[in-house]
């Protein structure tokens, strides 16, 4: 596979390194945001590895071709998977996914198996939790609502369920039922339709937003009403998955109302460890993977 095939099938301009090791964040538009670049390639320099990673924006129709490239492209070793790509990609490996991917039906990290062959796993969700302890404390007793029904949704769901320590249910909210068809998977999980959220938003004090709302061209909205807020309770936590902008106009309104609030900025970190250890076979390496991607956007 040439590299001028792989430029075909991507909407931004990027200089893919000849007969050298790559990886690539795959997305609509991660040239205009991701940081996943920076951060790995701040680790692959400080710990001295022949590789580095590049953004490739595109278009839905080409994804599929793009990956296949990518899986014939000997020099290509893996990388990130961002929106709207998680799922797709998914349905593109097959059964050339972890079990804990198959149960979200979404992968955000790819790596190669022994036998060369493009694997994907999900690093989202172990992140999101890992970020959450750490910035709010104990989660187990808290009663999570869940905004979104893609990729990054069903990961944090995954990975929340199993920390809960009681019997109340958590609400995942999306725009069909169909499309919260997923909520059977796990206990405890009702769904529901946007419409509701006023009526029962006062059940519940940890809200996590999972959709795309506030993030790109939908970043001057929130997918809750600055009004909405007054009808939490007081111990409320809110957190944002998106971390560009940040803060986002979600947060911007919790913050207003004094509410504890979390950006995706800790999470888009841990994820990123998570799969730079993966994809480089580095998992006894984590804590040094994180100083120096820390190391790359400390001011």
């Amino acid at each position: 596979m040439k590299n001028t095939d792989i430029r075909d099938l991507i909407t931004n301009s990027v200089k893919i390194p000849e007969n050298k090791n790559f990886c690539s964040i795959i997305g609509s538009n991660p040239s205009k945001g991701a940081r996943s670049p920076l951060l790995w390639n701040k680790a692959f320099k400080e710990m001295d590895l022949d590789n580095t990673m590049i953004p490739f924006d595109c278009e839905s129709h080409n994804i599929n071709e793009l990956l296949q490239a990518l899986e014939s492209h000997s020099f290509f070793k893996g990388g990130a998977i961002a929106a709207p790509f998680k799922e797709d990609t998914a349905k593109w490996l097959n059964n050339k996914i972890t079990e804990e991917s198959k149960k979200i039906g979404a992968v955000n990290c790819l790596f190669r198996n022994n036998n060369e062959e493009l694997m994907g796993t999900n690093t989202d969700g172990e992140a999101a939790i890992f970020s959450m302890k750490n910035n709010f404390g104990p989660i187990g007793d808290k009663k999570p609502l869940i905004m979104g029904t893609g990729g990054t949704a069903k990961a944090i769901i995954a990975y929340l369920v199993p920390e809960l320590n009681h019997v109340h249910e958590i609400a995942i909210v999306g725009n069909s039922f169909s499309k919260l068809e997923f909520h059977k998977l796990y206990r405890n999980t009702k769904a529901f339709l946007w419409e509701e959220i006023e009526k029962i938003i006062t059940r519940f004090d940890l809200i996590i937003n999972c959709t795309t709302i506030g993030w790109d061209s939908q970043s001057l909205q929130s997918p809750i009403s600055y009004n909405l807020f007054d009808l939490l309770q007081k111990k409320s936590m809110i957190f944002d998955v998106i971390y560009d902008p940040n803060p986002t106009v979600f947060l911007n309104y919790a913050k207003e109302k004094g509410f504890n609030n979390l950006s995706g900025l800790d999470m888009n970190l841990e994820q990123a460890v998570l799969a730079f250890a993966k994809v480089n076979n580095l998992s006894d390496k984590s804590e040094k993977i994180k100083k120096h991607m820390i190391s790359a956007i400390i001011k």
